[in-house]
């Protein structure tokens, strides 16, 4: 018998969502804001990107493999390569593999303390018991996402040797809480009650007005310990409160028109929030860098 190579194509790209790993450039942010960026920790904090680009990947593949049968009930996610069919689960497996060895070669080749890769076996376990158990939890799911977003800023501080602070710490996990949040108010508001429960389980104990209390709740705090962050930094930092609220808000009302479900595409897809970001991220790095 001969042994034939599977061909990898666009479909097994599409499985493993690089457009959605734009989430692991948090691992900078301890630099960023530290006022590092231009050093050669950058190096570092650049390692540990690809590392949770990797274990991401690994996280999306086994994500949609435990949720095929559900994701066929929506009206977007049917179209996924393991719904579909256009990826088996061989191929998957062997992707799975690649991913590991390659992540694995990094690790080797880099320098990166004991303490990154503490919180990068923290994130892989905290992924696998996600997708295997806790998502059908009502409320500690989302905590459990948002803390998938808290820990690759830990990473990054880790591989830089920065310390986070503690309103940056809290403006991440509120930010997180969020986005987890509106995703799940959109999949209610677009597929209604019965429709939502077949897809997520844990939609059982949300209704519209509870997600939407916490979105409004979440968002406040969020903004509240940014400026909380942004008074500590000094400087002209106070001033990027003003984009970072728009756009908050911006979110929010996206949201509200059913747009939520995805933040990286509401972001690319949404000129006022795109142009928004851009604005914030320029003028910190114009007031953080400036000699």
């Amino acid at each position: 018998m001969i042994f034939k190579m599977p061909v990898f194509c666009k479909d097994h790209i599409k499985l493993i969502r690089p457009y959605q790993w734009i989430k692991n450039f948090l691992v900078f942010a301890p630099l960023f804001f530290s006022g590092n960026l231009i050093s050669s920790r950058v190096w570092q904090a650049g390692a540990g990107f690809i590392i949770f680009c990797m274990i991401s990947a690994l996280g999306y593949i086994l994500n949609d493999w435990t949720d095929r049968k559900k994701d066929m009930l929506h009206p977007r996610k049917k179209y996924r390569p393991l719904c579909t069919g256009s990826v088996s689960g061989k191929s998957a497996l062997l992707l799975s593999w690649i991913l590991i060895l390659a992540c694995l070669t990094i690790i080797a080749g880099s320098k990166l303390p004991l303490r990154f890769m503490t919180y990068a076996g923290l994130y892989i376990i905290l992924t696998m018991s996600y997708s295997l158990y806790f998502k059908s939890i009502v409320l500690l799911e989302v905590f459990i996402v948002a803390m998938g977003f808290v820990i690759r800023v830990l990473a990054g501080g880790a591989a830089c040797g920065v310390t986070i602070s503690s309103w940056l710490f809290l403006t991440v996990f509120f930010i997180a809480m969020m986005i987890s949040i509106a995703k799940r108010l959109t999949e209610l508001k677009t597929l209604g009650k019965a429709a939502a429960i077949k897809h997520r389980q844990s939609q059982a104990g949300y209704s519209a007005d509870f997600l939407n209390s916490l979105l409004w709740s979440c968002s406040s705090i969020a903004l509240v310990v940014y400026s909380l962050y942004a008074l500590e930094h000094g400087k002209l930092v106070i001033f990027s409160v003003i984009p970072a609220a728009y756009g908050i808000f911006r979110f929010i009302y996206l949201t509200d028109n059913g747009k939520g479900s995805d933040p990286i595409k509401a972001l690319f897809s949404d000129r006022q929030l795109l142009l928004t970001t851009l604005i914030f991220l320029l003028f910190l790095t114009i007031v953080i860098y400036h000699p």
